[in-house]
């Protein structure tokens, strides 16, 4: 199964006052960090990202942006413009995370697929639908329930398998404030991840 990979990072950072994907921690930007950890896993990767795209251009990947009259409509609108450019890259799944996850795990790929379907991640009884294996052939049934303007993940991932990556600290944590970016640097500093 050909794989495809997709960091989302459309959000505002309101929350960090700063736009996440390139936030420096450890002295790479989120964006390094994740694309360093999901690239080896999948095929193909790409950003889901608004604004100048060729702020983007030293990791020569394409940037997907949401149609502006979904701009600030949440991640499953970058999962559905994800879903498409797989599908274009013939790719029948696409891993999606996002760009405020570090840590995640290098064998996310891998354990979702396993499953052998859709199927998201989580850690101490803590779903992470961000972290996710979506399957082009749901295309159609994601656009049906897309058009009646649903737009939060977890419908999408209805009947889909769940996949547990235990451990402390969790794999999937967010960078949403400074100090949850002191706080990650502190762990990287400290070989806790």
């Amino acid at each position: 199964m050909r794989i495809a990979g997709l960091v989302l990072a459309g959000g505002s950072g309101q929350r960090m006052g700063a736009e996440k994907a390139l936030i420096t921690l450890g002295g790479q930007t989120l964006l390094s960090h994740v694309v360093a950890r999901l690239a080896p896993q999948v095929k193909v990767l790409a950003l889901s990202a608004n604004g100048d795209p060729a702020r983007f251009d030293d990791l020569g990947l394409p940037v997907l942006a949401d149609p502006e009259s979904e701009l600030g409509a949440g991640p499953m609108v970058g999962v559905r413009a994800g879903l498409r450019w797989a599908d274009a890259e013939g790719a029948q799944a696409l891993v999606t995370v996002a760009v405020d996850t570090p840590f995640l795990p290098t064998n996310l790929a891998v354990r979702l697929l396993a499953t052998g379907g859709a199927a998201y991640a989580k850690n101490a009884g803590r779903a992470h639908y961000t972290a996710a294996l979506w399957l082009t052939a749901d295309l159609a049934r994601f656009d049906r329930l897309f058009e009646t303007g649903e737009r939060r993940m977890r419908p999408y991932l209805e009947g889909a398998h769940v996949v547990d990556f235990p451990g402390t600290p969790d794999p999937f944590t967010n960078i949403n404030t400074q100090a949850d970016l002191a706080r990650a640097e502190a762990a990287l500093g400290g070989g806790a991840v």
